[in-house]
């Protein structure tokens, strides 16, 4: 849910704890949303639809979707060296990812998701 600022450390926390996340929060500003393809590896939901039919949703996916899950969990493990200012891997981390959304911005070049996304 939406917190204080424009992202959270929870994300974070979900992303090193290898889950998908679901982000409940409509104005949230995703980080790296320019060039990292949050759809791939989380679902975001509508803040007005936070009723049974989230869970309902979870669950289905779950029971009759599952390599969908199991691709979005890759895109997780995959996805979350842009977070890691430990990380090894010099095609990917938090200081390449801040050189390159600051050269997007400086071109001119933004690309967002939208306001919410589901897979369905």
């Amino acid at each position: 849910p939406k917190g204080l600022g424009y992202w959270s450390n929870r994300l974070y926390e979900v992303l090193f704890a290898g889950c998908i996340p679901v982000i409940l929060s409509d104005e949230i500003g995703l980080p790296f949303d320019d060039f990292v393809d949050w759809t791939s590896f989380s679902l975001k939901w509508p803040m007005t639809e936070v009723t049974p039919a989230l869970v309902q949703h979870l669950e289905d996916m779950l029971t009759h979707r599952l390599p969908l899950v199991e691709r979005m969990h890759e895109n997780v493990v995959k996805n979350r060296c842009w977070f890691d200012y430990n990380s090894e891997d010099e095609a990917c981390s938090p200081y390449l990812g801040i050189v390159k959304a600051l050269q997007k911005r400086k071109a001119g070049r933004l690309r967002t998701p939208g306001l919410w996304w589901r897979h369905r």
